[in-house]
């Protein structure tokens, strides 16, 4: 038996490097692949295998040509227009500007490649040392247990978080979810009181009678080890070790303004999950032909939407690998964040960057919120909805930067042509889901407060936009008054 796993593993490795070097040999002069049908390297063409079997891949991309800037902007636009596209405009006019991204150079380009292979080399290592320690420590008794089963990961700091994070327990157990959740914060970050409020949730399951009453979900509350709070920007690099660090195999991460409309746990039985053990969801903004993420992961451009954290499932038996190099990117954040969006892409990134495939969302994510004198104004949520198309998450992102009047949801903007086609989902780019959302932009304003604006560019139907009730929905129904019920703050 030993000896056929054995076979069957090296023929996994064989087939792995094999599969990439035909993948990547038909690279243009100085050009990317363009393995698709359509042009575009798709994750349904990727590989789907354990990190210990990818050594190859590794090695591949460390390999992949380097294109120069404008070398890699004249592919990239081939597959990524900017007309009638709702890229980060800002962020590229800013880079634009001051010509940061055009003076990354190919050697910077290597070097990263490098670098990011050498610290998956030193992670396996490790891995693989602490594997052989801890089984000789469980055949004396004292081995460690190792991270199995599902749970929720948030990480909550400083009030405001603590008090979101309580209001999603509270939801989550009113919808009699059973997954355990673990809450992470910096060393020294969080005030006596606040931890007292989170140690309450913790204690309160320590009592039958409350988990009869709350439904089985447990809290725990650790402390990330091995990275310290940034001063500058946003603290967001707290994701990836907070994944990294909880006791679970496979893991639902939840941002605490990312709430819930019902209980999350079908998403671990759906075929989705069980396909790639790895779902994602959409920002708003499409990706570019300047970024240099391209250049790095040594790919053409995917006319696709970039992605948000705020809610990401991932199995870490599959995708070890993809949570290495997510926490490279949060390590080096100075050098990768500015052009991932902080950590709101990275995953994506860590992802393509290793050939694996992703599933998510049976259609792009709405822009929700209040009712303004500007019928096109007043978002301050991102709508987030499940492979079937129904919405589930309300990533209420802006709430926390505004005070607006209720009711808080009231209208929905989304994009008309907004639902993946068939079964497929947020990670197939084959036509003609590579289309969805052409024609709408979205902006946040200031005025007269912080929220987004989503309209059509000039030259498209305004019907491409379409403004519903929020109550249209049956799953939308009740929440605001649920919310409030459960604490949440505004």
């Amino acid at each position: 038996m030993r000896s056929r796993t054995r076979i069957i593993a090296s023929a996994a490795i064989i087939l792995v490097i094999v599969s990439s070097y035909l993948s990547w040999k038909t690279f243009e002069r100085r050009g990317y692949s363009l393995s698709g049908a359509d042009g575009i390297s798709h994750p349904d063409d990727a590989h789907f295998t354990q990190p210990t079997e990818r050594p190859g891949v590794v090695h591949e991309f460390v390999q992949r040509p380097v294109l120069s800037y404008n070398e890699a902007v004249e592919v990239n636009k081939k597959t990524c227009p900017a007309e009638g596209v709702n890229f980060d405009e800002g962020t590229v006019t800013e880079n634009e500007k001051t010509k940061a991204w055009r003076r990354v150079t190919s050697d910077k380009i290597s070097d990263w490649r490098k670098n990011i292979a050498e610290y998956l080399d030193q992670k396996q290592n490790e891995t693989q040392q602490k594997l052989t320690s801890e089984s000789i420590l469980a055949a004396d008794g004292h081995g460690k247990a190792a991270k199995v089963g599902r749970g929720i990961v948030m990480a909550a700091g400083d009030h405001a978080s603590v008090v979101r994070a309580r209001t999603n327990i509270r939801l989550l157990r009113s919808y009699n979810c059973s997954l355990p959740i673990e809450i992470f914060n910096f060393q020294g970050e969080i005030s006596g009181p606040d931890k007292r409020l989170l140690e309450e949730l913790s204690l309160l399951e320590q009592r039958s009678e409350d988990r009869m009453n709350h439904g089985g979900v447990t809290v725990t509350i650790r402390v990330a080890e091995g990275v310290q709070k940034g001063k500058d920007w946003k603290a967001f690099h707290i994701k990836a070790a907070a994944i990294q660090q909880s006791s679970f195999d496979e893991i639902l991460y939840l941002d605490t303004d990312s709430y819930l409309l019902r209980n999350p746990e079908y998403l671990f039985e759906s075929k989705q999950w069980k396909d790639t053990g790895l779902m994602l969801w959409p920002d708003y903004t499409k990706s570019h032909a300047t970024n240099p993420i391209w250049r790095l992961v040594g790919q053409q451009c995917r006319n696709e939407y970039e992605g948000e954290s705020g809610q990401i499932f991932i199995s870490r038996t599959l995708h070890q690998d993809v949570l290495w190099v997510a926490e490279y990117f949060a390590v080096k954040h100075h050098q990768f964040y500015g052009f991932l969006g902080g950590d709101r892409d990275s995953f994506r990134a860590a992802a393509l960057l290793l050939g694996k495939k992703w599933t998510g969302p049976g259609r792009l994510n709405a822009a929700a919120g209040v009712v303004l004198n500007n019928p096109q104004g007043g978002g301050h949520t991102m709508l987030q909805s499940d492979p079937e198309g129904k919405w589930l998450f309300v990533h209420a992102n802006l709430i926390k930067h505004a005070q607006f009047e209720r009711p808080l949801w009231a209208r929905i903007h989304r994009a008309a042509q907004d639902k993946f086609a068939g079964e497929s989902t947020y990670g197939d780019v084959h036509p003609p889901n590579d289309g969805l959302g052409n024609g709408v932009k979205l902006r946040v304003v200031y005025q007269p407060m912080m929220s987004t604006v989503m309209s059509t560019f000039d030259g498209y139907d305004e019907a491409a936009v379409v403004v519903e009730n929020w109550d249209s929905y049956e799953e939308l129904k009740g929440f605001e008054d649920r919310w409030f019920g459960f604490g949440g703050a505004h």
